[in-house]
């Protein structure tokens, strides 16, 4: 469940509407697609140049983010899927994580196994080597069902560990959808392993998942949950000025962007990468809006709509 959670200094009527109305947008989003603060280097507030300047997540314009590393093009959410997206140049790669149940971080959006692979039941519920024996290729279709070409191929469901290792330079934006056992602390382990911490951001809809994730660790960097966009966009000219933003970076629902967003984004040292946006004339409109980043599920289509920009 979704409250609003307003700012200090009650808002305007209208505020308080857009905020209504944008708690409806997150709730629905979160139900459709089940689609973090950060301290340290990462602390938040207007910046007369983007620092840290080499962190692409806070300071990069016009971000191709690979959600679930291209789900319309490859077997979502697996190792084909990510190095496709790499291929293409995605800036940002996007993956969700569970634990099976001997405790290995996992890549994969669903908390079953049943809409992405030939089996059955919870991820949490199977050890990694019962994953491992599932064929993560078997649902794919691009052409609607007339064809599934990577069945049988051999694709598994990765470890967040090999995903990371197979990309050890790229920039990941990861989801915890697991909010019951807890997986912060074994996703963090992971991180650290990689040394892959400086080079991520960790996002969930749960306030009290991204606050136990800056909790344990404020040097990693984390997107707002689902209660603090809300807070961020009730605010209004009155409340704007005493706001102190947890993070300075936020992922809400494409649908949400408007320009008067946007704009105050900026004006806080913010950055907006709004999900997720299949569509050319939702990548232009965002693109022209000053989103600084879009995740799709077409990394092909993004990339082509950016590299004709001016």
């Amino acid at each position: 469940m979704i409250r609003l959670v307003t700012a200090p200094g009650a808002p305007r009527p209208a505020a308080t509407a857009a905020a209504m109305a944008y708690a409806a947008a997150v709730a629905m989003a979160a139900s459709a697609c089940g689609d973090g603060g950060d301290g340290g280097s990462h602390g938040a507030g207007p910046a007369g140049g983007c620092q840290p300047a080499d962190n692409v997540l806070l300071c990069g314009e016009r971000l191709l983010i690979a959600h679930r590393g291209g789900a319309r093009l490859r077997p979502e959410a697996t190792l084909p899927a990510y190095e496709h997206a790499a291929a293409l140049g995605a800036d940002v790669l996007e993956v969700d994580v569970h634990t099976t149940s001997d405790g290995e971080v996992v890549c994969l959006h669903d908390d079953t196994v049943d809409r992405t692979t030939d089996g059955t039941g919870a991820v949490h519920d199977l050890t990694l080597a019962g994953l491992r024996a599932l064929d993560a290729g078997y649902r794919f279709t691009p052409d609607g069902g007339a064809t599934y070409p990577w069945r049988g191929q051999g694709v598994t469901v990765p470890t967040l560990d090999e995903v990371l290792g197979a990309h050890p330079a790229a920039w990941f934006t990861i989801e915890i959808k697991q909010t019951r056992p807890d997986v912060v602390g074994a996703l963090l382990a992971v991180l650290d392993a990689r040394g892959a911490a400086g080079r991520v951001v960790v996002v969930s809809v749960s306030d009290d998942v991204v606050h136990a994730v800056r909790a344990q660790r404020p040097d990693v960097l984390t997107a707002m949950g689902a209660g603090e966009m809300i807070t961020f966009h009730a605010l209004g000219e009155e409340t704007e000025a005493d706001y102190v933003p947890p993070t300075r970076l936020v992922q809400p629902p494409h649908a949400t962007i408007t320009e008067e967003l946007v704009a105050r984004a900026n004006r806080l040292g913010m950055r907006l990468h709004p999900w997720t946006v299949n569509d050319r004339d939702d990548m232009e409109r965002l693109l022209a809006l000053g989103a600084h980043g879009l995740m799709t599920d077409d990394p092909a289509l993004l990339a082509e709509v950016i590299a004709g920009l001016p």
